[in-house]
């Protein structure tokens, strides 16, 4: 089968739908398909044109971006490209790149799926511009999507239901995986502790070094962790600028506590996923998290996870389940819950050995995709 996959990002940009986008087209390619991506050269500056990566061929083209990533246009099509394929699978309808590449694949006469994600998600955005205006934008993007689709997925059961109840659209959950590696990889987390001179105990935080993902509500709850005479770490993963959290840090008087990594290779990270007490997700509104691939990871190594209900979080994350649940932007409620854990070794346990009984591997969830085109073309 020839697959397109689009997204306005792909490799080397590195994201969480970036990250996924590359999977699903690798894993898709493993199982004898011929998988294309169509992106722009927007984070590839400097690449080819057109390159094969994996496996995957990859076609990037001239695009234009006016502010944010998500408005990308693109500014040539490959025709010939789309036309052939026996699908062509986009990634967001938040993308005006991806939405545009579905139409003219429509046009073609070709079949179309899309992923849909962060359905309605901008109501609660901290920026009162994108607030007030984004709404009337993902909205537009959102009922065009669902016109030009053959195929309706959702990786996030939130995303699931409000389609279903806001628009009538029954769309199927196929949900992202992880590596076979990732789950069967030895465990390295006193290595990861040796390697940064880390004694104690930590809790890890991994992602963009961004606002709407709440570190700046974590560094504030290792404060209150922290009087309560509680000895642990904070270790941060990810990439961005640090210094503005370091001086808060500082101003709290914790920097001796709180220690940036910034981005580190898959060993390092599975290291720190494996030394730490619990892996954190302390993210503000809902269109940031649609299914974190932190957690998926965090599970696939048996460990717990203390997240905020914001987005798809609280459809997969079960209160004293399979993980604890807080309010976003409450620091006290988030120190409780990292000293509940910090109390209760046991309960830690539980809840990263029944987070991990929920995780698919990549190859499972190609053969998903592929059953859904197979029945769409059948």
């Amino acid at each position: 089968m020839k697959i397109v996959y689009v997204h306005h990002h792909y490799w080397p940009v590195v994201g969480g739908l970036e990250n996924v986008a590359k999977a699903l087209a690798e894993s898709m390619a493993r199982l004898n398909n011929e998988v294309h991506i169509v992106t722009s050269f927007y984070g590839a500056e400097g690449k080819p044109k057109e390159e094969v990566i994996n496996g995957v061929y990859v076609h990037r083209v001239k695009s234009f971006r006016p502010i944010y990533p998500d408005l990308t246009y693109p500014l040539e099509v490959p025709m010939e490209i789309l036309k052939d394929a026996d699908i062509v699978h986009g990634h967001s309808q938040n993308s005006l790149f991806t939405v545009k590449m579905i139409e003219k694949a429509k046009d073609l006469g070709t079949k179309t799926a899309m992923h849909f994600m962060a359905v309605d998600a901008l109501n609660d955005h901290p920026n009162p511009l994108i607030r007030s205006l984004g709404p009337f934008y993902a909205k537009r993007v959102l009922k065009k999507a669902i016109a030009l689709s053959d195929i309706k997925l959702v990786r996030s059961l939130r995303d699931q239901e409000l389609l279903s109840k806001r628009y009538g659209v029954e769309a199927i959950f196929i949900p992202d995986g992880v590596p076979q590696s990732l789950i069967s990889h030895k465990y390295s987390g006193d290595e990861f502790r040796r390697h940064y001179g880390i004694d104690g105990e930590y809790i890890l935080y991994v992602g963009r070094l961004h606002p709407l993902k709440g570190l700046e509500v974590l560094i504030n709850s290792m404060y209150y962790v922290l009087k309560n005479s509680i000895d642990l770490k904070l270790v941060v993963i990810g990439p961005g600028d640090a210094e503005p959290y370091k001086e808060l840090a500082q101003r709290f008087g914790i920097e001796r506590s709180v220690l940036f990594l910034g981005f580190v290779d898959e060993e390092t990270k599975i290291g720190a996923i494996d030394g730490s007490v619990a892996t954190v997700i302390p993210s503000i509104c809902d269109y940031v998290e649609v299914y974190p691939m932190i957690i998926s990871e965090a599970w696939a190594r048996s460990k717990p996870v203390i997240a905020t209900r914001v987005g798809g979080i609280p459809y997969r994350v079960k209160h004293m389940i399979n993980g604890l649940l807080v309010s976003p932007k409450d620091p006290k409620a988030l120190a409780e819950a990292i000293m509940t854990l910090m109390h209760d070794k046991e309960l830690g346990v539980k809840l990263g050995s029944e987070g991990r009984k929920s995780i698919l591997t990549w190859e499972e969830i190609a053969v998903k995709n592929m059953d859904a085109y197979h029945r769409l073309i059948s």
